[in-house]
């Protein structure tokens, strides 16, 4: 599994060593592929078993494991940008979309859908709120009738009193960078609101103080020095969201019928 994805699943867990652990790696994550654990604890001002015990937290064995998930992890993402084939970045961004949401385990996220009194949803964007608006289109004959918030103020005002821990809240955001509403989601956080979040594949903020995440890959292709971004791979997510909740929905009215 990647490392932000393991970063994001154990974030409550780190402390403020191994971030500084974290931060190193992300930065240099070549070099660390080859990098001896002493030297490592030298770069990071921290020490060798701190960073085993790092490794531990992160699922991994020891430290050999966890430079052999770097390089796998490397070896997958790395390309010669004057050699990419910018036709072919749609098909690797969605077996790589498709690859995130099979190993993850949806059926926590599926219960706390089926179980919540409301669901509220918010797009950190225009493009954000249209795959959500398209999400809720769809979960509309599954007796799920989604409220979108389609501003910053509605969800100021929906996490100071609305939302309760019977609802869910699902967040949608490209980059995972909540600055603008970081207080909104600390107030939600404290009161144990249920968040899903759906984010690109990075160590971010949104993903971190969600109850559960989800994640699409989504490569920016640079056009005069501006990154373009193809919103298929969050409609993708969304979809597949979806179509598990329909299964899920299904075999859960079957049993209830069969009672």
């Amino acid at each position: 599994m990647d490392l932000e994805v393991l970063v994001n699943q154990h974030f409550h867990e780190l402390n403020e060593n191994d971030l500084q652990i974290i931060s190193y790696v992300m930065k240099h994550k070549n070099k660390c592929q080859t990098m001896p654990i002493v030297e490592l604890a030298q770069k990071t001002l921290t020490s060798k078993s701190s960073i085993v015990r790092l490794a531990k937290k992160l699922g991994f064995s020891g430290f050999s494991e966890f430079k052999y998930s770097l390089k796998k992890d490397s070896d997958h993402t790395q390309r010669n940008v004057a050699q990419v084939n910018f036709s072919s970045l749609q098909s690797e961004d969605s077996k790589a979309t498709a690859k995130l949401f099979n190993q993850t385990d949806v059926v926590p996220i599926l219960k706390e859908i089926y179980s919540a009194k409301r669901i509220f949803c918010y797009g950190t964007g225009w493009g954000q709120r249209d795959v959500l608006s398209d999400f809720r289109r769809n979960m509309v004959p599954l007796e799920k009738f989604l409220i979108l918030l389609s501003a910053q103020r509605e969800l100021q005002m929906a996490a100071a009193s609305t939302i309760t821990e019977d609802d869910l809240l699902i967040v949608l955001s490209l980059s995972g960078d909540i600055q603008e509403v970081k207080d909104e989601m600390t107030m939600l956080k404290l009161k144990e609101i249920p968040i899903l979040s759906i984010t690109s594949l990075r160590n971010n903020n949104l993903a971190s103080m969600a109850t559960h995440n989800l994640y699409f890959q989504a490569t920016p292709i640079v056009l005069n020095g501006e990154d373009i971004f193809s919103f298929l791979p969050l409609f993708q997510v969304t979809d597949s969201l979806f179509r598990a909740y329909l299964d899920f929905y299904q075999n859960n009215e079957s049993e209830r019928q069969a009672e």
